[in-house]
């Protein structure tokens, strides 16, 4: 097949080169182009459109309106709209909504924004027709992307940063190209484009590391930007090829396998270097939850920290998977789990999705456990004794510090049931019903029936992101210390 370059600046045939070289797009195809009025999808929209006649593309525009900077966003669509009309693009302006925060949403508003429109291009691409979808994503986004990541402790993935084609349909032209010769474009062809003023908000971290972190960068390393692309280019061909490897070893030790259960030999997987175990693992639980997002690193490690273990009969949620560990073999499953108990035996109803139907276990420290029903993720772990007597004097309702001789393996984490009770910190020790505590807090029933509870030798240790139990919280004259934090817990008005 012949690839045309179709060009007349330098920056269409650098595009061109790299379009062709990766494999982004091919002659003939039809292309939507996600544009928001920036000057990064402006750039990529007139770019593909001069080389649209030498490679007989097919391009349409969409341009995502939430609404969230009023008359600005407003603006951008109309900017949008009169830019396409000049270039005799097809345009569709798409109202969309962030949507809200609930269990296994997104906490961040940036994130749901980006959660609803990509899956808005995947549907349009299917009504369509349309065999790719341009994103205007440059190598400063990437540079940026890369240093977020390592700041969050990601791995080998994470740090390989944002690949140039994404399932098949998601392309990114531009991402070896800089921000720079990006506006140098610009202003060389006399294009205009829109400025979001949320770029410039230092409340959003992207925007800290991209206006504070990457600039005292660049003075120690002028070439840090081109560096850091490189450097994901390479860590995402290793990333690859470690994949292929977990992949054919995980196969080898399949015991069983249907469509809900996921049989593994647990000696053959803990005989694997640490880095093929985590991916192994993160492949069989994808393998049978795909639509899920990718368990994190930590979450991964913590849990074959547990598997580790001699001991057999821990279980433990991952998403929609249950992870359960026995003595010779691991049993991952997405199938509801069978009625146990006298009340199942004489005939009352089987609850299989309810709430009282969650507990997960934590068989040794440090772990952490993703609640399914909020999608928070508590993480317990033990400090040293300078570390939590800082904490101690830093009072916050997501961290709960523990006395570690008065709690003890394994904890158990459930939703409340009738009965249950505590003894609530700065109440002299008295006892107090969870549901009288939850009537005083003005919580209402689908919240408490969501709420993680942390329980130790079948005593209430914890309401997760409310308040401890006395009878297991640290004091000054704690020596050992365990502490317990959730990931962005849900405001609960009034629990204090």
């Amino acid at each position: 097949m012949v690839f045309p370059t179709g060009s007349h600046h330098p920056l269409h045939k650098q595009v061109a080169k790299v379009v062709r070289a990766r494999g982004l797009l091919q002659p003939g195809q039809k292309v939507l182009v996600a544009v928001s009025g920036g000057p990064d999808s402006v750039a990529l929209l007139s770019i593909l459109h001069a080389l649209a006649p030498a490679w007989g593309f097919s391009l349409t525009v969409v341009h995502c309106n939430y609404g969230l900077r009023g008359d600005e966003s407003a603006g951008d669509a109309l900017f949008v709209t009169a830019l396409c009309r000049r270039l005799d693009i097809p345009c569709l302006v798409k109202p969309l909504s962030a949507g809200r925060r609930g269990a296994g949403v997104s906490s961040s508003l940036q994130a749901r924004a980006r959660e609803s429109r990509y899956r808005l291009f995947r549907e349009l691409a299917g009504e369509l027709g349309v065999e790719r979808v341009a994103l205007g994503h440059n190598a400063d986004d990437q540079a940026e992307t890369v240093l977020l990541r390592m700041l969050r402790g990601a791995g080998l993935r994470g740090l390989a940063g944002m690949p140039h084609i994404r399932e098949r349909l998601f392309v990114r032209p531009l991402l070896s190209i800089s921000r720079q010769e990006i506006l140098s474009y610009l202003e060389a062809v006399g294009l205009p484009y829109r400025t979001d003023s949320s770029n410039a908000k230092s409340i959003y971290l992207r925007n800290r590391v991209r206006h504070e972190l990457l600039p005292v960068i660049q003075s120690l390393a002028p070439a840090a930007i081109r560096m850091l692309a490189r450097q994901a280019d390479i860590l995402r061909d290793d990333d690859r090829l470690l994949d292929s490897v977990a992949a054919r070893r995980l196969a080898r030790i399949i015991r069983t396998r249907d469509s809900t259960t996921l049989m593994l030999d647990r000696a053959a997987l803990l005989e694997q270097p640490a880095a093929l175990q985590r991916r192994m693992l993160r492949q069989a639980l994808q393998a049978l939850s795909p639509s899920s997002s990718t368990p994190r690193s930590d979450l991964l490690m913590s849990l074959l920290a547990s598997l580790a273990s001699p001991r057999s009969g821990g279980a433990w949620k991952v998403g929609a998977v249950t992870v359960a560990c026995e003595q010779h073999q691991l049993r991952l499953t997405t199938a509801a789990p069978p009625c146990r108990g006298a009340g199942a035996a004489s005939g009352s109803e089987c609850r299989t999705s309810g709430p009282s139907s969650d507990m997960l276990t934590i068989s040794s420290l440090p772990s952490t456990a993703s609640w399914p029903l909020t999608g928070e993720l508590i993480r317990i772990r033990t400090v040293t004794c300078e570390r939590g007597q800082v904490l101690l004097r830093k009072k916050s309702p997501a961290v709960a510090l523990f006395d570690a001789e008065q709690l003890s393996l394994p904890l158990k984490i459930r939703t409340w049931r009738q009965g249950d009770w505590f003894c609530p910190t700065g109440m002299n020790g008295r006892r107090k019903k969870l549901q009288d505590y939850f009537t005083d807090a003005k919580l209402g029933r689908s919240m408490r029936e969501r709420m993680p509870l942390v329980l130790s030798r079948d005593g209430i240790a914890w309401i997760v992101g409310l308040r401890p139990d006395a009878r297991f919280a640290a004091t000054t004259s704690t020596t050992r210390f365990i502490v317990a934090r959730v990931r962005q817990p849900t405001r609960r008005k009034g629990a204090f």
